[in-house]
């Protein structure tokens, strides 16, 4: 086969890229940085790269990773579609310091890093600007999928330290889209995938053009249990426009996501052990009518403008969320058995989104100091829908081990929503990348930060909110011995929106005032001619809230500190393809006030996670490639005071592709097989608060083996 030759892309975090060859400061265009050449091992298509090289970061475009003092990961839609990874909880488990905490289901839960809850909005964005987590995304939808661990308040504004999870579309091409493909799971579903994109130009004027792409997924079928249905459609366009040094970026799209008769949550007392061998495939942990209706709308705009050395940029969006729950809720019991409630419309029925940005940013020098100045404003207004009417309905009881289906009870019929509250965030960022000489750098962000939340009764009568404003800030200091290698150290002091005090509590829907939570960050990067490494030692903490036995109002009494360190890497061969990475953790609860919860371990959070990904091509046939990935998730708390746990578990894939052509087409086909040995494991436990309000926990189920195969057209 042909040897191709590529930029060499090396690891900053599991699949993450650290290059060489550009000083931090120096926004250079991607296209002209020097990289070293490395052969491509033929197992990739053409074109195809599993790791980049270049990132934006906040308001900062086209930043080498080995140059900034942050820990990333990176997942190419090229992987994505080779592994045949469809949503953001599949993404998870190629992350070693990402978990999802399911909150109503793995493909609405909440994206964490370092053992820290995300947040709805403040942690998620598309295209550089705010989007609601909590709904289900389809990974074919994007270009890349980018993970900042830890702390990101002071480039993007208010958040929680569970980091950063940034979605980029994908967008119009120089060069023709047409990929087509077909794929089966499991006991029956089909998924029928196409994408097609075209760019004009004005003559030969490659200053002037504009492109459409169109993007657009239908799938459906039995799940891996028997009598559920997934169902899953998307549709997306495209439109870019190029003229001379403006561009302006649209993007639109539709995603209907619906999955019925998969278990539902699990809930269980703080005393109540949980079983280790439950069949998540089993018919009963699930109900056939139940389940979930998902509709997202969403359209952007980006407009692009260069000056000489600077750059503007600005955008907006409008994103709409409807989530239909019918969750079959089964409560664990100390005499082994289980009980069976469906919540009808008990979550946030609607989410509406509109998030903007505008951002500066170009290279100015004083003296022989380069800086690499970024200015600029970015926020959101998330609005909060409830349904009017919310009603549990007991179904029944069964034993642990032989659940039982029920008939669809009578439920009653959709009454509309009401407005529940209302969330401002906007924030004023400026930052300064300086390049004091080839060895010292240094990155300085700050934000200024207005928050106004207000909530509203039934009535519509405001019923309470908060009002402030305060900064968010981080400095670092990046040190290169020699050109490939960086030391960097770094501190960042952030707030938090505060939380809302619950149903029950003295001071119930009373919102608490923003609260600061503070990184230490000591980090090592080293860049080598196709393999790239890097390890990373954290210390965070935040207030943590929850309700004083004494008076029963809710309030700050603690705080939560995890310290931990991160190791990653990545290499690639001739032939062989590796990445992975692990993290260690050290998650407490401090100065809760109570003997029996301070001091204990964050319930949830596993202290190690390891992931482990090769591929390799073979010798003898050089269009075939085998692949395996091991993901491993150590023992995590099931409760606050540290009496129970869950075991560790690991899983196991393996996969083959091997491509060929047919005339002018080159033809994909594929085999994956997930959790290998079917693993029975929970994927994901948690308080009924993050914030210690309640004994209550709940945890959701792990997926049993899948078998997923495809065929894909390339033309």
């Amino acid at each position: 086969m042909k040897k191709n030759r590529i930029f060499a892309l090396l690891a900053s975090a599991a699949f993450c890229s650290a290059t060489y060859g550009q000083r931090a400061g120096e926004e250079t265009p991607l296209e002209n940085v020097a990289l070293e050449d490395v052969e491509v091992v033929a197992y990739r298509l053409k074109n195809i790269s599993y790791t980049d090289s270049a990132i934006a970061l906040g308001a900062w475009s086209n930043l080498r990773l080995l140059d900034i003092p942050y820990s990333i990961a990176t997942l190419t839609s090229d992987m994505m579609k080779n592994l045949q990874v469809s949503s953001l909880n599949e993404v998870s488990k190629y992350m070693p310091s990402m978990q999802i905490e399911a909150r109503g289901g793995l493909e609405v839960g909440r994206p964490q890093t370092r053992g820290f809850q995300g947040s709805v909005v403040e942690c998620s964005r598309l295209d550089g600007m705010n989007i609601v987590s909590t709904t289900a995304y389809p990974m074919e939808q994007f270009d890349r999928f980018e993970v900042l661990n830890g702390i990101a308040g002071s480039l993007y504004g208010p958040a929680s330290p569970a980091g950063s999870f940034c979605y980029s579309s994908k967008r119009v091409n120089t060069a023709p889209t047409n990929d087509a493909s077909i794929s089966y799971q499991t006991l029956g579903l089909g998924t029928y995938h196409a994408d097609v994109s075209r760019r004009y130009f004005a003559g030969n004027d490659t200053r002037k053009s504009f492109g459409l792409r169109a993007n657009a997924l239908y799938a459906d079928g039995e799940g891996f249990t028997e009598y559920s249905n997934l169902s899953r459609t998307f549709i997306s366009g495209a439109f870019d426009a190029q003229y001379n040094s403006l561009a302006i970026e649209t993007h639109l799209s539709r995603y209907s996501y619906k999955q019925y008769g998969y278990a539902g949550g699990f809930s269980y007392g703080k005393n109540i052990e949980l079983p280790t061998d439950l069949d998540p495939t089993k018919i009963g942990y699930g109900q056939e009518w139940a389940g979930m209706d998902l509709r997202t709308v969403t359209a952007n705009v980006n407009i692009k403008y260069t000056v000489g050395k600077w750059k503007i940029t600005a955008g907006a969006l409008s994103q709409t969320v409807d989530r239909g729950m019918l969750n079959p809720g089964i409560s664990l019991t100390a005499d082994d058995s289980i009980s069976y409630t469906l919540n009808a419309a008990s979550a946030a029925g609607r989410f509406k989104v509109f998030s903007n940005r505008v951002a500066v940013n170009g290279l100015m020098h004083t003296g022989r100091v380069a800086h690499s100045i970024v200015a600029g404003t970015s926020g959101f207004i998330w609005s909060i829908y409830s349904s009017n009417s919310s009603k549990n309905i007991p179904l029944g009881k069964a034993e642990v081990h032989t659940p039982l289906t029920f008939s669809m009870p009578q439920i009653p019929p959709p009454d509309g929503h009401y407005k529940t509250s209302k969330n401002t965030q906007q924030s004023l960022n400026i930052g300064d990348n300086i390049t004091f000489n080839k060895h010292f750098s240094a990155m300085l962000s700050l934000s200024y930060n207005i928050i106004d939340n207000e909530s509203y009764a039934k009535t519509g009568e405001k019923a309470g909110g908060y009002n402030g404003n305060g900064f968010c800030y981080s400095g670092s200091l990046l040190y290169k011995p020699v050109d490939n290698m960086t030391i960097y150290g770094a501190y960042s002091d952030v707030i938090q929106q505060g939380a809302v005090a619950p149903k029950g509590a003295a001071n119930a829907d009373e919102v608490l005032d923003p609260y600061r939570c503070k990184q230490y960050e000591l980090g090592y990067k080293v860049a080598f001619s196709g393999v790239g490494a890097g390890v990373a030692i954290f210390d965070i903490s935040r207030p943590f809230p929850f309700l004083d036995s004494e008076d029963n109002a809710y309030k700050l009494q603690g705080v939560q500190r995890n310290r931990g360190i991160e190791a990653y890497g990545d290499a690639v061969f001739k032939r062989l393809h590796a990445t992975g990475g692990i993290t260690l953790l050290n998650p407490k609860l401090k100065d809760t006030g109570i003997e029996e919860t301070s001091g204990t371990d964050v319930v949830g959070v596993p202290k190690i996670q390891a992931n482990l990904f090769v591929e390799y091509r073979l010798p003898a046939l050089e269009n075939l490639s085998v692949n395996g990935n091991v993901h491993h998730t150590g023992s995590k708390a099931a409760n606050d005071i540290n009496t129970l746990s869950i075991e560790e578990y690991t899983t196991f894939d393996v996969g083959l592709r091997y491509t060929t052509s047919f005339a002018k087409y080159r033809i994909v086909w594929n085999l994956q097989a997930t959790n290998l040995l079917n693993k029975c494991y929970w994927a994901s436990i948690f308080p009924g608060s993050i914030n210690g309000n309640g004994s209550s926990y709940s945890a959701f189920l792990g997926s049993p083996r899948e078998i997923k195969t495809s065929v894909r057209l390339i033309f």
